[in-house]
């Protein structure tokens, strides 16, 4: 019986110091007793974990910008040049390393265009011969690195860090956590982006605060993540979230994955692209003739800016685009009933002109009067939500409350 009450003992301790580390991280910076009185814990034990955090560099006191009368409260933050992260974007096109703080600020960026000729494990290993000369010129400076984020799209099992199937990248079976790990000797965390872009959306953007929501994102694939009761809903079989491959249309377009008529295949950037070039090419007239000799030569960028320039063919496709989202959209409302709706991705470039004709349908096809009304919001963290997200994989293991039992 002693040796179990110590063990709940030493459980409850580092409870506590884990509940005021993620208290300051989600909400410095914040004074020691607005720690006590959110978390409700004694005055006295939050300055003896404060102390500790302090020493061992996690968090730092902050000059306050107002003076008060009486005994100054003090406000605490986490620490942001003492511990940082890698993270890693593997996409379709390139690869992206950044290196952040614990607040998401990226220090660091470097963006390394892929082979797809390459052998995937060769790129890995590449990849991590290029972080561990990052990491050891922060080394050098005493500055500690927690471990390596790792987002990319496809299938993949977070339990071993094993890319199952990426389909835009031809994929299968990469072990890239065990590859990394053993190169950098650094922890790795592996998972698809739209679940590491949903945990930065959850710490830093849109859906901070909010324990139940969806992210979808848009660019060369589409994807979903749902977070419920403040976690990741993973399911089984690796496929949770995969609404890019719900079939819309069964005379549709093939698919990457070998399927017809998916959801991709209207909204991705790849059938943007395709909508855009098969329509001028049949005579239809637009703004975006004017830029090459060669309509093949038109890349998804200029679309989105010709969309907010108000070319009326660009205009037309974006508003089919909203129309086949928000019919995907409303499958993830009847099935889920999130509090909200974040698009990420490259898409957001045109949230204007969507976001309206989304939920326009979203009235039309999810049932009962409050989910009609579901938001639909635009991420914030705009280029950098990728490489944010693959380091919030790290963000979301440092600041996991213990389990007590």
């Amino acid at each position: 019986m002693k040796q179990s009450s110590r063990i709940n003992v030493n459980l409850m301790k580092d409870y506590n110091k884990q509940l005021v580390l993620r208290t300051i991280q989600k909400y410095g910076p914040i004074s020691r007793a607005e720690i006590a009185n959110r978390i409700e814990l004694s005055k006295p034990s939050v300055s003896e974990i404060v102390s500790i955090l302090i020493e061992e560099e996690w968090i730092n006191e902050k000059v306050p910008k107002v003076k008060v009368r009486g005994r100054q409260p003090i406000p605490l933050e986490i620490n942001k040049h003492k511990k940082l992260i890698i993270g890693l974007e593997i996409g379709a096109y390139s690869n992206k390393i950044v290196v952040t703080n614990l607040k998401a600020n990226i220090l660091e960026e470097i963006e390394i265009e892929i082979s797809h000729e390459k052998n995937p494990i060769h790129i890995i290993e590449d990849l991590g011969s290029r972080i561990n000369q990052i990491v050891s010129q922060y080394k050098q400076s005493n500055i500690d690195v927690l471990g390596i984020g790792v987002g990319m799209h496809g299938l993949v099992d977070t339990d071993t860090g094993k890319n199952i199937f990426a389909p835009n990248l031809g994929w299968r079976n990469v072990e890239i956590k065990s590859i990394l790990e053993k190169l950098t000797g650094l922890q790795v965390l592996v998972d698809n982006d739209c679940n590491s872009s949903a945990l930065a959306e959850m710490w830093f953007g849109q859906g901070k605060d909010e324990n139940n929501f969806i992210t979808v994102l848009v660019d060369y694939g589409v994807g979903a993540s749902v977070i419920n009761e403040g976690k990741i809903f993973k399911g089984s079989h690796y496929v949770t979230g995969q609404i890019g491959h719900v079939t819309i249309d069964s005379d549709g377009a093939l698919c990457s994955c070998g399927n017809y008529g998916c959801l991709e295949t209207k909204t991705s950037e790849t059938a943007i692209l395709r909508s855009v070039k098969r329509n001028l090419k049949l005579g239809g007239m637009s703004t975006l003739q004017t830029l090459y000799s060669d309509i093949d030569n038109i890349t998804i960028d200029d679309f989105y800016e010709a969309v907010n320039a108000g070319d009326e063919l660009s205009l037309s496709i974006a508003r089919d685009v909203a129309r086949n989202l928000g019919a995907g959209f409303s499958i993830l409302i009847n099935l889920f009933g999130p509090k909200f709706i974040i698009l990420g991705g490259s898409l957001t470039k045109i949230s204007d002109v969507i976001l309206p004709i989304i939920s326009d349908v979203i009235q039309l096809k999810v049932l009962g009067e409050d989910a009609k009304e579901t938001p639909i919001k635009s991420s914030v963290l705009g280029r950098n939500l990728y490489t944010i997200g693959a380091a919030s994989l790290i963000v979301e293991d440092i600041f996991t409350l213990p389990k007590l039992n």
